[in-house]
């Protein structure tokens, strides 16, 4: 992916700064993959700002998952900037150097640097450094906690004065059009080719070789980009082999070699859309090495058992076949026993040794030793047995190796489907809409953030089960009467902690807490052990299914939790699920207090320290009395800003 120029970068700011600015910050995260986000928060404003050094910045209305531990770094950044407000917001004229200006304890400048060898840096008012995401070294200038603060040499921001300056002054005649409109004129590879495109003039051109009525076209076409640039349809651009670039409008060179364009809201939102597939596209390669390394595996060990079963196939042949030549010639064999030497009876090859009173009897490369103590028939008849446990045998391994394929399949149909999981992993969890489908049921995102859902009641357990079961999810149900089923989309995927919360959520929601029970055993299943037709002459009552073949068991503990988010938005499910998600949560588990009395306790815990007008707060009530399990339970646990501070 391609950073974003100035006049880019200059456009999304517009289209940002009045939210940032009088912003607070929350929180300071710093990402796996190198990146800053900002939690903020303001009047008119609640969402994340992602700072990328090198590539660009955008702001969600939403959040991403972070990572459970906080580098060294990003805890001295954070302990530096949180809680500070934006008091200011620039781009350094000219440059791809973001300031953002902070008061609260101090003046600080938060600079974020978008230049090719890209870094974050914190610095007081007078500019010294506090911290600094990288540490650089420059012919002109050093980036490290201690120093000076320098910007980069200044030169005038890109723009039709600049290029018609430029092209005027001619000072280097044999230089190449395209290279003075991307270095001279400040305006990068990807926009000079742009306006030579547009111009319709050749980019390996030389400038001396230009006439007044080509540059006419060059500054036209020019003018024309620079407007498009602050003004054209944003769009995310996807060339052909899945290289994905944003974009402020749909760009003539990208056109031409067969990219195609999704429109954008904003650049702003074209930068967010990027980068969640760049992210995706970079955790899809490394998730394809490992799957290769596996399949690699599988298919060796596919064709070893192949391999070695076609052995055991021959040699039960060679086995069977002697036996029979045994049993046709036995009395002429019999006869043998006592003449040392190789003899030829049947084309069986025959090597008697009255010593070791043994007999060698070969054929097409298979070989059996009889005894010459023991009857002839009587050791083919062992020989038959032999060949049939060699070739079940064979049998055996080619099961294996069929079996071992079956998982290669799935493995490589993982393969297939992985980056739009990926996708959805690394994307933004952008304000809910209400037009979720999983919304009407029970739901949660577990720790591994892969989605569960559960039904309410016995027909929307069947709607649930009929209308969004796949064959890549798992189905979960306690071990009682009277349960939720839940559904852990793409549950095949997942790892151990989904499991144990999905089964943890079904407990939840089943008669055992009405029961009070403290543990509960669940078991789930794949979808295609999912019937809802009775065997015959059994009648199958109503909301109920039947479960065919291999059960796999889980014992978990009932707990519920309840959390609300920095965003004042109420989260629930298994405690280790939510704690990653909650600014503070209460644990709850099965009890005598009843939903009334529970809410208010909740929401006190939840609430402290935070004003909120009646309205909110009836909303909030009704929808955690909705959350507690059969109206009832006791309070066993309340956590403040677990999954918050890192």
């Amino acid at each position: 992916m391609e950073p974003a120029s100035y006049l880019e970068l200059r456009r999304a700011l517009g289209e940002i700064s009045g939210l940032i600015f009088g912003a607070r910050i929350l929180k300071l995260y710093h990402m796996n993959d190198g990146s800053i986000i900002l939690k903020l928060r303001s009047d008119s404003f609640s969402g994340e700002l992602r700072i990328v050094p090198g590539l660009f910045f955008y702001l969600v209305h939403g959040g991403y998952e972070k990572p459970i531990e906080l580098s060294q770094v990003g805890k001295m950044m954070r302990s530096l900037i949180e809680d500070m407000r934006v008091s200011g917001v620039s781009l350094v004229e000219g440059e791809r150097i973001l300031i953002m200006e902070l008061e609260g304890r101090q003046r600080l400048n938060l600079i974020c640097e978008f230049l090719p060898k890209g870094t974050i840096v914190v610095s007081d008012e007078a500019g010294r450094i506090l911290a600094c995401l990288q540490r650089l070294e420059m012919r002109d200038r050093r980036i490290a906690p201690g120093e000076q603060y320098i910007l980069p040499p200044r030169r005038p921001a890109p723009s039709l004065e600049t290029l018609k300056e430029v092209l005027e002054r001619r000072h280097a005649p044999e230089k190449k059009i395209v290279s003075i409109l991307a270095s001279e004129a400040g305006l990068g590879g990807r926009y000079a080719e742009e306006i030579l495109q547009l111009a319709g003039i050749d980019r390996s051109r030389k400038i001396s070789e230009l006439s007044a009525e080509e540059v006419s076209r060059i500054l036209e076409a020019a003018r024309e980009v620079f407007a498009m640039i602050d003004n054209g349809q944003p769009v995310v651009a996807f060339s052909p082999d899945g290289v994905v670039q944003p974009l402020p409008y749909p760009m003539k060179i990208y056109e031409s070699r067969g990219w195609r364009f999704e429109k954008a809201e904003s650049l702003n939102e074209a930068f967010r859309i990027s980068y969640e597939h760049y992210l995706a596209s970079m955790l899809e390669r490394e998730k394809r090495r490992a799957l290769e390394e596996k399949l690699r595996d599988l298919e060796k060990r596919i064709e070893e058992r192949r391999a070695k079963a076609d052995e055991l196939s021959a040699r039960a042949v060679g086995l069977r076949k002697i036996a029979e030549k045994l049993f046709q010639a036995s009395g002429q064999i019999e006869s043998l026993k006592h003449v040392p030497g190789k003899h030829d009876i049947v084309g069986v090859r025959i090597s008697v040794d009255e010593r070791s009173r043994r007999m060698l009897v070969s054929d097409d490369g298979v070989e059996v030793e009889l005894s010459l103590d023991e009857p002839v028939m009587r050791q083919a008849s062992r020989i038959f047995d032999e060949a049939k446990r060699v070739m079940s045998a064979a049998e055996k391994l080619r099961a294996e190796a069929d079996e071992l394929g079956k998982r290669a399949e799935k493995l490589r149909e993982s393969m297939r489907r992985s980056a739009e999981e990926l996708l959805l992993r690394v994307s933004a969890r952008i304000k809910p809409s209400r037009a979720k489908w999983y919304e009407r049921y029970r739901w949660v995102i577990t720790s591994e953030g892969f989605l569960a859902v559960a039904g309410k009641d016995a027909s929307s357990n069947i709607a649930l089960l009929k209308k969004h079961l796949e064959p890549d999810d798992l189905v979960f149900h306690a071990e009682v009467r009277g349960a939720a089923a839940v559904i852990l989309k793409n549950g095949r995927l997942s790892g151990e902690r989904s499991r144990i919360e999905a089964a943890q959520f079904a407990a939840v929601y089943s008669r055992a807490w009405k029961e009070g029970l403290r543990t509960m055993t669940v078991y789930y299943v794949e979808p295609g052990q999912i019937s809802f037709e009775p065997p015959p002459g059994h009648y199958l009552p109503r909301g109920g299914f039947i479960i065919k073949g291999e059960r796999h068991y889980i014992q978990t503990r009932l707990e519920l939790a309840i959390g609300i988010t920095e965003d004042l938005e109420l989260v629930y499910g298994p405690p280790t699920a939510v704690a990653g998600r909650a600014k503070s949560y209460v644990k709850l588990e099965p009890g005598s207090k009843q939903a009334d009395e529970l809410v208010d306790m909740i929401l006190k815990k939840l609430l402290s320290g935070i004003e909120l007008d009646s309205k909110t707060i009836r909303g909030l009530k009704e929808q955690i009395k909705e959350i507690i399990p059969y109206g009832r339970g006791n309070i066993i646990e309340a956590v403040e800003e677990l999954g918050i501070k890192q």
